[in-house]
């Protein structure tokens, strides 16, 4: 191999690497986004509202759509909503999956699906529904800026 031909086979080589490496990135920062998304469900599930306050952002501009109802910000959605719902919820399983992230820069979003089952003092509901997140990357970490849900009960057996 001639002298230049060396280089062009080293020049392919480094541009390869360099060109995988953004796909590889998004990839391991997609797990990551995913990994967020499934410990909100988690947390959730654990009635774990401290531990759900780190994965949010704290903006009044935060907003938390079930169906057809918006909560204004992380504080609200949380005291007026989800402590009260996760209060009358026992036997509670809750969990997200088929998560698709999606990143780009400091912005990622993820579509995906989730099943919901409790007992409340109006009987047992179980649910079936799908939902979006919007992630913001703050300081070397992902943190939820806005999540959608709509879901419907499952069909009785």
């Amino acid at each position: 191999m001639t002298r230049s031909g060396t280089w062009a086979a080293v020049a392919v080589i480094f541009l390869s690497s360099v060109q995988g490496t953004p796909a590889a990135a998004q990839s391991a920062t997609g797990d990551t986004v995913a990994g967020v998304l499934t410990a909100f469900a988690a947390r959730s599930q654990d009635k774990d509202v401290a531990g759900l306050d780190t994965l949010v952002a704290h903006d009044a501009w935060v907003r938390i759509i079930e169906g057809a109802g918006v909560n204004e910000g992380w504080a609200d959605y949380r005291d007026h909503h989800l402590v009260p719902e996760l209060a009358e919820f026992e036997n509670f399983r809750y969990r997200y999956f088929a998560i698709e992230p999606q990143v780009r820069g400091a912005v990622a979003w993820a579509p995906f699906q989730y099943d919901l089952a409790a007992d409340t003092p109006r009987g047992h509901v179980e649910v079936e529904g799908r939902g979006t997140a919007v992630f913001e990357r703050r300081d070397g970490r992902w943190v939820l800026v806005h999540l959608h849900t709509s879901g419907r009960r499952k069909p009785a057996n």
